[in-house]
Parts: structure tokens; C-alpha cells; sequence
């Protein structure tokens, strides 16, 4: 976890080492992914997860979070069904892989719908933004 410091303003700013080079490749990926509303299959804590990832972005804690619409996989427990949404530490995803299925974003709840990240990377556009832009079926 990163320290905070002074800014000459007198205001506190993450002082978090920048990230590793394969990091920011990741970043680049899942942004991407973001950007083009595609499913992935993402490797976290053992288990493979299919997910929609919405927005990605610095997290409170000054590390980097995947907000995701999970499908399929690894449930918190016996009562959930392994959907829902989901954050990720960037960091700790073992492997990803894109899926050809792209997908339309889930209903915002609200204006602070990625709570968890600070200032996003890349986001997907809200469900009424998206479903506008898709091409007219002929």
C-alpha cells in the first residue's frame, strides 16, 4: 500500500511507486476490454471467472481495480449465486482472456456507480448511452 505525502498546496496525494511494466500492460488490455464491451474469462484467487468489465481505475487504497459484472464462476458462498458485481485488484488477476461475446453495460446505480475508483481509466458508456449507439437491426 502506498504512503500518503504533502503536496506543496498542503493537500495529500498517494505517493504509490508507479506500477511494473506488465502491470501497465494488464491495464492496457483491460481498459481496452473496457472500452470495447467485451467479456473476459479472468484467473483470480485460483479459479477462472467470466466477467463484464465496466470501469477500471486507481482505488482508495492506491492500487488499480477491475469493476466487473461477474456471470460465471467462483461464488463468495453457499447463498450467492456467483453473480454480481465485482471488484478486482488488478494486481493479483493470474491470466485473462478476451471472449469474442461483447455485452451491453449493466444499469448505473446511481452517479457514484464506481465508488470503489477514484478517477477511472477507461469506462463503459451508461446502458441508455450504449443501446442508442448500437447499429439499427435491418
Amino acid at each position: 500500500m502506498g504512503s500518503m505525502r504533502k503536496t506543496p498546496a498542503g493537500l495529500r496525494a498517494d505517493a504509490s511507486p508507479p506500477p511494473s511494466r506488465l502491470l501497465r500492460r494488464r491495464v492496457a488490455r483491460l481498459a481496452r476490454a473496457v472500452r470495447e464491451r467485451r467479456a473476459l474469462e479472468l484467473l483470480y484467487g485460483g479459479a477462472w471467472r467470466v466477467v463484464h468489465p465496466h470501469a477500471i481505475g486507481r482505488m482508495g487504497t492506491g492500487r488499480i481495480g477491475l469493476l466487473t459484472w461477474q456471470t460465471a464462476g467462483l461464488a463468495r458462498g453457499p447463498g450467492d449465486p456467483g453473480e454480481g458485481w465485482r471488484m478486482f485488484d488488478v494486481a493479483r488477476i493470474g491470466a485473462t482472456r478476451a471472449l469474442r461475446a461483447h455485452f451491453a453495460p449493466r444499469p448505473r446505480g446511481g452517479p457514484a456507480w464506481t465508488a470503489g475508483i477514484g478517477a477511472p481509466v477507461a469506462e463503459v458508456p451508461s446502458r441508455d448511452e450504449a443501446l442508442s449507439a448500437a447499429p439499427a437491426e435491418a
